[in-house]
């Protein structure tokens, strides 16, 4: 992923930002969010496809040699 260094617009108690073409968002709104000192913008109308995406690149072995215990006979919840 390419970072690109941006100005921040400070108008009226609110800030706002130009997002470049490089990074342009296909979508009319957006979530923000924010985690320790970063924001991050999601895509208002499909917030979940960079999961989906995600889980494509996870190849069949992934933790074929995890160690699992095995599984515990419990009492139930009442």
């Amino acid at each position: 992923m390419a970072f690109e260094t941006i100005n921040i617009q400070n108008e009226a108690g609110s800030q706002a930002i130009r997002i470049p073409e490089s990074h342009k968002i296909n979508d009319d709104k957006v979530y923000v969010k924010r985690l320790g000192n970063a924001l991050y913008l999601i895509p208002y109308h499909n917030p979940w496809q960079n999961l989906f995406e995600s889980l494509e690149k996870f190849t069949p072995d992934f933790m074929e040699d995890r160690s699992q215990p095995t599984e515990q006979k419990r009492e139930a919840f009442d």
